[in-house]
């Protein structure tokens, strides 16, 4: 008898343990339906609040950790809910489209193509999987440069440079690789020769951070002077909001200044510091920057260089920009050691620069200025206004799957060039640059 009476018990304690159950899944499913309805009106703010809500009272609910995804602020926070979600759904081959996108974007290159693979396999026909599964391929895979090109300037200098450099694809958004090059120097009269050697690491940790670290050695030899070896290094930080609008770039560098067999000979190098940073105001950006350089040569004093830089943006979509900037030189001290060392230099010109193409097979960069320029010879004041131009750009065309042809143009008309050092005080610069890039698949 008492077991007839205990069944009843069982079963009422079960439907009370029970009830609270139920209600959190009828809840739940209340607010996922909540959230799709306003996903739907693209409400995204209402929708986003109501997955999260959904997410909280259950960790593994997949459709709403999805949808996170999809509405995330950023690149990378997005990244972070698909990843948890082909964890709770790992046969799910959109999902990997989504992790694999998302890669792609913050420069992952290797993790990317990893993700494709696996959607590829879990969804052999999609059309949607492998020209994405190509593009990461092309930026995964390990390249080979040859390059060659020559620099001329108004004081009769040229410089002839050939070399390879090559570079492999690490995880985490990494690139490590070397250089070598040999430049041939000379001013008419005397020549030089420039062998160069650098180990290169660079990469994105995060989405809006980018590094670069190179390091190694450069020997330097003119006729009538003996042979010398010195260390050479740079580093830069960049920092990018999420929109581009703010961004903060460091960088340090030591190299030689071997562009003309003087310098050579006279073995001078630049020690140099810089700062840029930009903050948006309103509708345009203001960009200031500074740098500090110290010249060492085997024949005088360090002499100090120093610039300081100013800019008004006003940019034009994502891609491009117009700009008003002014541009301040100075050194500490003449220099009898090969190079132009004026008291003051100062520019202000009109500048654009642009991005062009990059989703199909080529890509371009643009960079202009117009502007006048004045100058004071040490000890003298400073002197007229001239005019000052200036122009850089670089094109990619990809030519097969395997291979890309890379060109750089730089040149500068002007009294004295915003970077770098000139020779005279009416310097005139050109450089162009070929390079063919080999991808090794």
């Amino acid at each position: 008898m008492s077991r007839h009476i205990g069944l009843p018990v069982w079963i009422f304690v079960l439907l009370f343990c029970a009830a609270p159950i139920l209600a959190q899944t009828e809840k739940i499913a209340e607010l996922v339906r909540r959230a799709d309805t306003a996903f739907d009106d693209e409400d995204r703010k209402l929708a986003l609040k109501l997955y999260l809500q959904v997410v909280n009272l259950n960790p593994e609910q997949s459709h709403a950790i999805y949808r996170l995804g999809q509405l995330a602020g950023s690149d990378e926070a997005a990244l972070a809910w698909f990843v948890r979600y082909v964890r709770l759904e790992p046969d799910d081959a959109w999902g990997w489209i989504a992790v694999g996108d998302k890669y792609l974007r913050v420069g992952k290159v290797i993790e990317a193509r990893d993700a494709y693979r696996r959607a590829a396999k879990l969804a052999p026909q999609a059309k949607e999987i492998r020209p994405r599964l190509d593009r990461a391929g092309v930026r995964a895979a390990p390249v080979l440069e040859p390059l060659g090109g020559v620099t001329g300037d108004s004081d009769g200098n040229r410089t002839w440079k050939f070399g390879l450099s090559g570079d492999a694809a690490l995880r985490s958004g990494f690139r490590i690789g070397a250089k070598a090059t040999r430049a041939h120097i000379s001013d008419g009269l005397t020549a030089a020769i420039l062998d160069e050697g650098l180990f290169r690491l660079q990469g994105r940790p995060r989405a809006a951070l980018r590094l670069e670290a190179a390091g190694g050695g450069v020997r330097l030899s003119a006729l009538g002077s003996s042979a010398w070896t010195t260390p050479e290094a740079a580093f830069r930080l960049r920092w990018n909001s999420a929109d581009n609008a703010a961004s903060f770039d460091f960088r340090v560098q030591r190299m030689p200044l071997g562009t003309t067999p003087l310098l050579v000979t006279n073995r001078a190098m630049r020690n140099e510091l810089r700062l840029d940073g930009t903050v948006p105001v309103g509708p345009v950006r203001v960009r200031v920057g500074g740098r500090g350089a110290d010249i060492e040569t085997a024949v005088e004093k360090k002499n100090r260089k120093t610039q300081g830089d100013a800019a008004l943006v006003f940019p034009i979509g994502w891609r491009g920009e117009l700009s008003a900037q002014y541009h301040r030189i100075g050194f500490q001290r003449i220099s009898r050691a090969g190079y132009f060392a004026p008291k003051r230099v100062e520019t202000i010109e009109g500048g654009t620069y642009w991005e062009i193409g990059g989703d199909g097979r080529w890509s371009a960069e643009v960079d202009l200025g117009i502007g006048m320029q004045r100058l004071a010879i040490q000890p003298q004041n400073v002197g007229p206004w001239k005019p000052a131009l200036r122009a850089w750009g670089m094109w990619n065309v990809d030519v097969t799957r395997t291979m890309a042809v890379k060109t750089e143009m730089e040149a500068y008309i002007a009294p004295f060039a915003p970077a770098g050092v000139s020779t005279s005080p009416n310097w005139r610069y050109a450089s162009l640059i070929f390079s063919l890039v080999f991808r090794v698949f």
